[in-house]
């Protein structure tokens, strides 16, 4: 996808106003952008979480990227403003609020993009759906043989509500493995600006290993530059996917003022490399067109697993001549 293409994407999902439960105008969105692309489908489940797949030929599908609808926000119940989502309590009365309709967001700007830095009033995670949308429109332009889904889950910010009801109602082929795109406060020596962090887990779990190794082998195969580590500052869908059996892991783009919380006090705009959301683009899209031609086999792990067997080989002759130094000092 083209720079000023792209940057339109996220100026219009990113500014898209979200909260938990509320999540309907980033759905229409999300189906209005997916409505031109002639090989995708889309569809709500009973939850409402929305389902797409990009299917073209015959291809068996293996991967579903994921990324959720919601952001913390202010809703309106029971004749009260109740804020739903991860803040410090201490934050809440601190900034003016916007209100569309029944829910509320913090009053800051929608967009802006400064000297490669992409500032928001969501991000978290609206870049995850983007890059979805993205990677959708990639694989049509690049006439892709391949089935992948997308899946946009709602109500994440409150306990994994949205892709909870997914996993128990799983509705995807035998085989499928699910991929969660998050924004992420940094951990572990990763840096924003140094491109999309591939998860070995979060601070709930480790994410599957055999997914997170596709991951990885895409992003060394077409030169992506990438951070893999554990990022233990919060939980995501992956560790809810994997506690109902469906093999999973994460990719997040590294997230400054999570949740709209800079490091000292007050609210403010997320922000996030633009540099980075584009690698995430490109390592979805890159693993999809890698896992359908069959090349996921080639991964790290096998060549390693290579290697140590052909080492075991060639000290064999070693092994048998202790072996025999063993019977002797037994026998003596």
């Amino acid at each position: 996808m083209r720079h000023s293409s792209f940057v339109s994407l996220l100026r219009a999902v990113l500014s898209t106003p979200t909260a938990p439960y509320h999540e309907y105008h980033v759905v229409r969105l999300v189906r209005e952008r997916l409505a031109g692309l002639r090989h995708v489908s889309v569809e709500a489940d009973a939850f409402g979480n929305l389902i797409a797949c990009y299917r073209r030929g015959r291809k068996k599908p293996h991967l579903a990227f994921a990324a959720h609808l919601d952001h913390p926000g202010w809703v309106r119940h029971a004749g009260e403003a109740v804020f739903l989502g991860g803040v410090p309590e201490e934050r809440l009365e601190t900034h003016p609020v916007e209100w569309f309709g029944d829910f509320g967001m913090w009053q800051l700007k929608p967009f802006e993009i400064r000297e490669g830095w992409v500032h928001a009033r969501v991000c978290d995670d609206l870049v995850g759906c983007a890059a979805i949308l993205a990677m959708f429109a990639d694989l049509e332009k690049q006439e892709v043989e391949a089935t992948v889904y997308g899946l946009f889950t709602r109500a994440e910010e409150v306990g994994f509500v949205g892709s909870i009801e997914l996993a128990k109602r799983w509705p995807l082929p035998a085989g499928v493995r699910f991929v969660s795109l998050e924004t992420s406060a940094p951990r572990g020596g990763a840096e924003q600006g140094k491109g999309p962090v591939i998860r070995v887990g979060d601070r709930t779990s480790v994410f599957d290993d055999a997914v997170t190794a596709e991951l990885l082998d895409a992003a060394v195969a077409v030169k992506i530059p990438h951070q893999r580590t554990l990022l233990d500052g919060g939980s995501c869908e992956a560790t809810a996917m994997n506690l109902y059996g469906i093999p999973s892991a994460g990719i997040s783009v590294l997230l400054g003022n999570y949740h709209n919380c800079p490091p000292a006090q007050g609210i403010a705009e997320e922000y996030v490399s633009l540099a980075d959301v584009k690698g995430l683009v490109r390592l979805i899209t890159a693993t999809a067109i890698r896992t359908a031609a069959g090349r996921s086999g080639d991964s790290a792990k096998t060549r390693l697993r290579q290697r140590l067997e052909e080492r075991l080989r060639d000290h064999r002759p070693y092994e048998r001549a202790a072996r025999k130094a063993w019977k002797k000092e037994s026998r003596g």
